[in-house]
């Protein structure tokens, strides 16, 4: 369910937030995303993006980002419009981050992570980051939310209500 504003938080997003989260911290080598904060990692999820109005995903994956308490998180694509690199990466400067992790926010890691994101051209985001001169590193994590084990059960759970509310 897509919500009518920002500020609309459901389970499931709270649960992706959660999971994505974990994981990312995890594969970057943390205990928890407090400790990832301490030493001066953010992570940055970027969404696919998309024209139609469920874009406001995107806000309410940062929403809940918030919620949770996960300050180093920024999770971009989303509304009213996606925001240019430049500006992640003065967010990301101005809240003290030395480090970062680009990760992508889809259920598949494919040519938009591969190549918008982490790739060698100049208008990557990792290009960019890298360009600024504000980090003392920046890695990316080539994974998307389909391999990730408490999204996969959320995709099942609702595949097996689905099937379940056809069968009466």
């Amino acid at each position: 369910e897509v919500g009518a504003d920002a500020t609309v938080i459901n389970e499931d997003k709270e649960a992706v937030a959660k999971a994505v989260t974990a994981e990312a911290v995890a594969t970057a080598g943390y205990d928890s995303v407090e400790a990832a904060a301490k030493d001066g990692t953010a992570f940055v999820f970027m969404g696919h993006g998309t024209s139609h109005t469920a874009k406001v995903s995107y806000s309410q994956m940062q929403t809940a980002m918030q919620t949770l308490g996960y300050d180093n998180v920024f999770t971009v694509e989303g509304e009213p419009e996606s925001p240019s690199c430049e500006n992640v990466i003065e967010a990301v400067k101005a809240a003290g981050y030395t480090k970062v992790v680009l990760r992508p926010l889809m259920v598949v890691a494919g040519d938009h992570a591969n190549n918008d994101m982490a790739g060698a051209d100049e208008d990557s985001w990792l290009s960019q980051f890298e360009a600024s001169g504000a980090f003392d590193s920046v890695d990316c994590q080539i994974a998307g939310l389909g391999g990730v084990a408490d999204v996969e059960q959320l995709y099942i759970a609702h595949t097996k209500a689905a099937i379940d509310s056809l069968n009466g």
